[in-house]
């Protein structure tokens, strides 16, 4: 039973590292966001959808934006230009 829980444990590791690195980012302008329904829509277009909406409090239309997703699902949010310390 140790055996089997290690083995399941491994895979499930490996899964998410596979899923990260699928991962790509992109940079844009935020035209619209609802972080009740997690959805955030760049200048361009392009609209990605958050499991997590609060990772999107904070961010307004009209502020630069970088993204990490997979396809169109939206894995976080950050600022692609943070101030150096």
């Amino acid at each position: 039973m140790r055996n089997l829980i290690l083995v399941a444990a491994s895979v499930a590791f490996l899964a998410s590292g596979a899923a990260a690195m699928a991962a790509e980012q992109t940079e844009g302008t935020v035209t619209s966001v609802n972080a009740s329904t997690g959805t955030l829509t760049l200048q361009d277009g392009q609209t990605f959808q958050f499991a997590n909406g609060a990772q999107l409090y904070g961010i307004l239309p009209g502020q630069a934006v970088g993204v990490s997703h997979n396809g169109s699902e939206g894995l976080g949010a950050y600022n692609p230009k943070p101030a150096n310390d």
